[in-house]
């Protein structure tokens, strides 16, 4: 038995009622309780004079009172891939690979003990976060196409005594939800391009045999949404109606593409909307219409989804952006609370007047501490609306300090009591480091980096052999820094052939070298063996200093001004004449024009 002394309680009853109360709780249940008002002061003074030895007291005169949180859409196998889903998008077909990695690793179906092992840790430590932000009603889903989950899940739920459904895609069959009943399970369709008729047909026979809620997360992708229609020629949401599959257990999840037709099927058959603020912030860039679904009276709860970490927060987040709906904090607040409850968990309790804090109803509160000096809370002068107004405009998961279920306490002054939380937090860091080797997080974030450095090089004016020296250089991935080998910066210097600057000529000098190539000239032996020597360009590898270049250059010039220079001296030689052999004339003969 326990007596809670002069609490500040939002009851969430049927006439909203806020204000000071004493709670008498044996068992389970709320017994008894009085106001702050003097015949409650005598009504609280009999029960200590009669249960004061047994029962226990406890002052709650700096704690608020309200029923627990209800998140309508937990993703568990996302906890520890926040940073990483961020860069997925609805739109989009690229992912991310070392996600990918991971989730095929975590959904492989022959799992090993290791990969259970790491099952166990993510949903201990997913569904212990959740209870100490103050939630105990879950639908937790998974993209899993098997039921091996469900044990680890089990596990988790049997020390936390949560509220849970879980929801994944698998093709169940009556054994399934025979055999996992207290798990309260139920089919969620993804991806509808992979949809077939055999499916849907599958889905009613199921639903026929007690499968209560149908999760849709459909039309959130255009492509996708318009390749459906073009198949079925007829939406998602038309076909699923023919077969008697959208009522009021029927749930969308961020459903960003319907048409007038599907908005209208859903308002008739009283369908419900859950919506991932954080989800549709980072997954897409389109405008969520939560207008149109509040202006046809579709209800709506509000989620953490795959990105989302505090549920209050994240209402906040969802009033900010559509701040020009000027909806109410006590909406909102119903949005995390009454409404997500009513539609998904009670169908297991005695209706909605098990979801608030009256006599005879279960002792399941959240404790909201305000002995804090920095969060300071004076309700004498509240009304129900204004309480509701100050914890959607303060409130976070760091707030509450105590859960009771059932009269038990699971959470005690922000203490886990059936777990060891440092053993959870030391499980779940083991598997978050074994996750992201096996998706190789740190490999790829090394070859991001390097392709962000070889991005901003500024490869104007290279050629392309110059180009792919870059591209083919190989690097050591240890070694790796920056974009760059410490040890081989020397290597990536371009190799190609130094030019040597051309001797400035002085008008009207004859220039060597352009005789030299433009004249041919028929080389002799001398001039053949010896090496010829392109005077414009030097080899950067070679080992000669520069005084042999010179020496070996001048040597090339005599050569060549000697063998020019006997060429031109090279004209044909006069015969010496011969005195033996002249003729002589007869001595009779005369010459003319005065020849001797």
């Amino acid at each position: 038995m326990k007596i809670l002394k002069d609490a500040y309680v939002l009851t969430f009853n049927k006439n909203n009622d806020f204000g000071r109360y004493s709670l008498l709780i044996n068992d389970n249940k709320v017994t008894d309780m009085a106001d702050n008002s003097a015949k409650g002061a005598g009504k609280l003074a009999k029960w200590i004079e009669l249960h004061g030895n047994t029962a226990e007291i406890i002052d709650c005169s700096r704690k608020i009172l309200m029923p627990p949180l209800v998140n309508s859409c937990l993703r568990s196998e996302g906890t520890l891939l926040h940073y990483l889903l961020k860069r997925r998008h609805y739109e989009k077909a690229e992912d991310d690979l070392c996600t990918d990695l991971i989730f095929n690793y975590l959904y492989q179906d022959l799992q090993s003990e290791t990969i259970q092992a790491d099952l166990q840790n993510i949903y201990d430590y997913s569904f212990n976060r959740s209870l100490k932000s103050g939630v105990l009603y879950i639908n937790e889903f998974s993209l899993r196409k098997d039921i091996n989950h469900l044990g680890p899940v089990t596990n988790a739920v049997k020390k936390t005594a949560q509220g849970i459904s879980v929801c994944y895609p698998i093709k169940q069959d009556v054994n399934t939800i025979r055999d996992f009943k207290y798990l309260n399970p139920s089919f969620y369709v993804t991806q509808e391009n992979l949809l077939t008729v055999y499916d849907i047909s599958g889905i009613t026979d199921l639903k026929n045999h007690n499968l209560t809620n149908l999760f849709l997360e459909v039309a959130v992708n255009k492509d996708v949404t318009e390749q459906f229609r073009q198949t079925f020629h007829k939406s998602v949401i038309s076909l699923f109606d023919e077969y008697g599959l959208i009522d009021s257990h029927t749930s969308l999840i961020n459903p960003l593409y319907l048409d007038y037709n599907d908005m209208k099927i859903i308002t008739e058959r009283k369908a419900n909307i859950i919506i991932c603020p954080r989800d549709l912030n980072y997954f897409t860039s389109r405008y969520f219409p939560i207008d149109d679904y509040i202006g046809h009276g579709i209800k709506f709860s509000i989620a953490t989804g795959w990105l989302g970490e505090d549920l209050l927060k994240d209402m906040r987040l969802f009033r900010n952006k559509y701040r020009e709906l000027n909806l109410s904090n006590t909406e909102l607040l119903n949005s995390v609370t009454r409404t997500p409850h009513r539609l998904y968990f009670e169908g297991n309790t005695d209706g909605e007047s098990s979801y608030r804090i009256d006599i005879n109803n279960p002792a399941t509160f959240a404790f909201i501490d305000i002995s804090d000096a920095r969060f300071q809370f004076f309700p004498e002068e509240f009304t129900y609306e204004s309480v509701c107004d100050f914890i959607a405009d303060n409130l976070t998961s760091n707030n509450f300090s105590d859960i009771m279920l059932d009269g038990e306490f699971k959470i005690r002054n922000s203490k886990i009591l059936n777990s060891d939380e440092n053993e959870i937090v030391e499980r779940i860091t083991e598997t978050r480091e074994r996750l992201y080797k096996t998706g190789k997080y740190d490999e790829l974030k090394k070859k991001q980096q390097a392709r962000e450095v070889s991005e901003k090089l500024d490869m104007t004016g290279r050629t392309d052999d110059e180009i792919k020296m870059f591209s083919e250089k190989d690097h050591d991935e240890d070694e790796f820094i920056g974009g760059v080998n410490e040890e081989e910066k020397e290597e990536f210097r371009i190799k190609t052939r130094i030019p040597a600057f051309r001797p400035k000529k002085v008008p009207g000098q004859r220039s060597l070298f352009e005789e030299f190539e433009h004249v041919s000239i028929v080389s002799s032996d001398d001039f053949q063996a010896t090496p010829m020597l392109n005077l414009l360009v030097t080899d950067p590898d070679s080992s000669k200093s520069v005084e042999e270049d010179i020496i070996q250059a001048k040597i090339v010039d005599e050569t060549i001004i000697k063998r020019l220079s006997t060429e031109k001296k090279a004209e044909k030689p006069v015969k010496p004449v011969n005195t033996e052999s002249r003729i002589e004339l007869p001595k009779n003969v005369k010459l003319k024009f005065g020849d001797d």
